[in-house]
């Protein structure tokens, strides 16, 4: 009979669903660029980032032809800053949000979401950097313009 309870168990437990969910929020960036009045993206090349202060946590490196990429905030920080290198320039851009702890259900857990509140920037090859979503979530919407 203990057998069969175990077994019981098992199946019970082995028949839970899967999270089918994302289990990080990031923040997706495009490149663009406005030629003639016509704003586009733009990709850019031999681009490199890693987060300010943290050089060996390299997230690209030396990517060609590259128009979009998502980057981790930091959960424990209200503030996490980028440092990007591409075509022989270097700027660093941070950005200021709001730290949302959303439950996604009782497979996934939680979730750290975002409210991107404002950003800054330096200004070797970027021109500007617009919010375009400023809800950062497991899907994949663009938050962030970088104008270059």
């Amino acid at each position: 009979m203990a057998g069969f309870a175990g077994m019981v168990a098992i199946l019970v437990f082995s028949c839970r669903e899967e999270c089918r969910y994302k289990p990080r929020s990031l923040t997706v960036v495009d490149f663009h660029s406005v030629v003639n009045g016509a704003d586009s993206k733009s990709p850019v090349n031999n681009l490199s980032v890693y987060g300010l202060g943290r050089e060996d946590s390299l997230l690209y490196a030396g990517v060609n032809s590259i128009s979009s990429i998502s980057l981790p905030m930091n959960g424990n920080s209200e503030e996490t800053g980028f440092v990007f290198l591409f075509d022989g320039q270097v700027d660093t851009i941070w950005f200021t949000y709001r730290v949302i702890p959303w439950f996604l259900s009782q497979e996934c857990g939680f979730v750290l979401n975002f409210d991107l509140l404002e950003t800054r920037h330096t200004s070797g090859l970027i021109d500007s950097v617009v919010i375009v979503t400023s809800e950062i979530t497991s899907f994949d919407d663009t938050n962030v313009r970088i104008y270059h």
